[in-house]
């Protein structure tokens, strides 16, 4: 037996295999499509409808049954149709059998047919799904699909499909599955759940089906950037994306209803979803100048300085009882449940947080401007400011009713600011760190004083005017006394002294002359001198004393000398 005919018994045997091969696959891709066609609304019937008990025994919700059931019975009717249409090559051997039989093999003629239908259900969809957000991405991956399917089908049919198109589009993927490990933003690389939803971001986006894929700035308050648009309101398994730092936390919306807190790092978002408030989780300091009137009636502005955040502590039992029937959101608020990074905080807490502001609904209704949780903060803070300082009087801004040693008048007005806010803040999930005036302004160029509280600033000015003369008339009289003793003091310590000096000469010789004692007063004056550090011209004393010494000396030795 000659090579070439081991080659032609070796192509017979292997073309023969392929078509039992082919004829086998060929029967499994009639009737496992079908099967396929006609499992999925029962699959749809029971997957959805332990979605709904599951809900009315969470929620309590009213039954569904019959909405589940109409959608299965219209859902089932498509498939029929699509089983209609996936049986088409054998519809048309029933009705033309002549016309089919004269054509190539009829089984492979209903595969490529098949193949036909699924190609052109992956262009229809494509275009439908992804013309919108997807310019040509949509294009050029359902062509490049098509084409390899083609490919295998015209090289070896279904040898082609699995030797050819099969590994062609696993290694594809499997590219696009390490691009998206490297190109996309993770919270946690070793979550597996996490890298397949990654996986399918990127997909969605190279067929131009996907959902918003967004960030969040983290310089400014509250801003968004959509980095790739989207369709939020399709009902498919393809996540979007949020991408938030890792001190922020985002509240996510579904339509016109709260959903959930998640964050920080990637929020992957499902149908309906969009992010509604962005939360900061870092401290947060606030100055503002609010108009206030005194207890005297007096108004003037007041600049006030406060530091508050998401309140990240742990609640003892009697705090929690306390906050508790506040607000009924911060039922199993106690502590924080998410404490992963260096930002812990409480979801229930951000929740009760978010219930204090307005939201983008209702704001484009009324077309005023949005609160945020941290402006409705600084507004409690402002109130409770505006209520203390019309507590007191002018005086009391400056000196505290209970005036003691070291007292502070804004230290006492901070502490009940804080006092009376603070429960009020925390009820809402913001813990408060500081809240102080820390200046007044009681006339400006844009904004005058009024008569009546211009007449009442006179007085009360007058009066503090009194009080200065009369302090520093008492200082002046106060000092003048002290001087007057201390001048007092001196001289009998200088007496003293040259009476001293005296009785000692006096006892070595009562005869001695007046030099000697001259000699002994100004001995006795200079040790006084030399006590008097801080007398303006002492060096000049100094010099005449020597001068005089030296003189009574030299006369002192004439007269021995005579």
């Amino acid at each position: 037996m000659d090579v070439l005919e081991i080659i032609t018994q070796f192509t017979r045997v292997t073309n023969h295999a392929l078509g039992i091969v082919n004829n086998a696959l060929d029967f499994v891709f009639l009737w496992g499509g079908l099967i396929i066609i006609l499992g999925y609304p029962v699959y749809f019937y029971f997957k959805s409808l332990r979605k709904y008990n599951k809900e009315r025994q969470n929620k309590k919700r009213g039954n569904k049954g019959g909405d589940l059931l109409s959608q299965t019975l219209i859902l089932f009717i498509v498939m029929i149709v699509a089983a209609l249409i996936w049986l088409l090559p054998e519809l048309l051997n029933l009705t033309w059998p002549k016309i089919i039989q004269k054509g190539p093999n009829f089984a492979r003629f209903s595969t490529n047919v098949r193949w036909g239908e699924i190609s052109l259900i992956i262009f229809s969809l494509a275009y439908f799904l992804g013309r919108g957000f997807g310019e040509k991405r949509w294009l050029q991956s359902s062509i490049g699909h098509i084409a390899l399917i083609f490919l295998g089908l015209t090289v070896g049919r279904w040898a082609g499909i699995l030797f050819i198109t099969a590994p062609i589009l696993v290694a594809y993927y499997s590219i696009l599955y390490r691009m998206a490990l490297i190109i996309l933003p993770t919270s946690n690389p070793e979550d597996r759940a996490e890298r397949r939803k990654r996986f399918i971001v990127l997909v969605s986006y190279t067929w131009g089906i996907q959902r918003p894929l967004i960030v969040v700035d983290g310089n400014g308050w509250n801003k968004t950037e959509t980095r790739i648009e989207g369709k939020f309101t399709r009902d498919y398994p393809v996540p979007g994306l949020i991408w938030t730092q890792s001190h922020q936390a985002v509240t996510i919306t579904s339509g016109i209803k709260f959903n959930r807190v998640d964050g920080p790092g990637v929020v992957f978002t499902g149908k309906m979803e969009r992010p509604d408030q962005i939360f900061d989780l870092r401290l947060q300091l606030r100055t503002k100048e609010i108009e206030a009137v005194s207890k005297d009636g007096v108004s003037f502005k007041v600049r006030f300085f406060t530091g508050f955040r998401i309140d990240p502590e742990p609640w003892d039992k009697e705090t929690y009882d306390t906050l508790r029937p506040m607000n009924t959101i911060l039922r199993g608020a106690d502590k924080p449940n998410n404490i992963k990074g260096s930002f812990p905080f409480s979801t229930l807490r951000v929740q009760a947080a978010l219930g204090t502001t307005s939201t983008k609904a209702t704001t484009n209704a009324t077309n005023t401007p949005i609160i945020y949780w941290d402006q409705w903060a600084v507004n409690v803070i402002e109130d409770h400011t505006r209520k203390v300082i019309s507590q007191k009087n002018l005086d009391e801004l400056w000196r505290p009713a209970k005036d003691k040693k070291f007292a502070s008048a804004l230290d006492v007005i901070a502490k009940e600011i804080k006092e009376n806010a603070e429960l009020t803040l925390r009820a809402a999930g913001i813990l408060l760190i500081v809240a102080r005036v820390v200046n007044f302004c009681f006339t400006s160029d844009k904004n005058p004083t009024d008569e009546i509280s211009k007449q009442q600033l006179t007085t009360w000015g007058t009066e503090w005017e009194r009080k200065r003369v009369q302090m520093l008339s008492d200082a002046l009289a106060e000092s003048e006394h002290v001087q007057q003793e201390a001048r007092a003091y001196a001289e009998s310590l200088l007496l003293n002294s040259i009476a001293e000096g005296l009785q000692k000469a006096k006892d070595i010789d009562p005869n001695l002359p007046r030099y000697v004692i001259a000699m002994r007063f100004l001995s006795s004056l200079q040790d006084f001198v030399h006590k008097q550090t801080d007398e303006k011209g002492m060096e000049e004393l100094q010099s005449n004393l020597k001068e005089w010494q030296e003189q009574f000396l030299n006369n002192y030795r004439k007269e021995k000398k005579q």
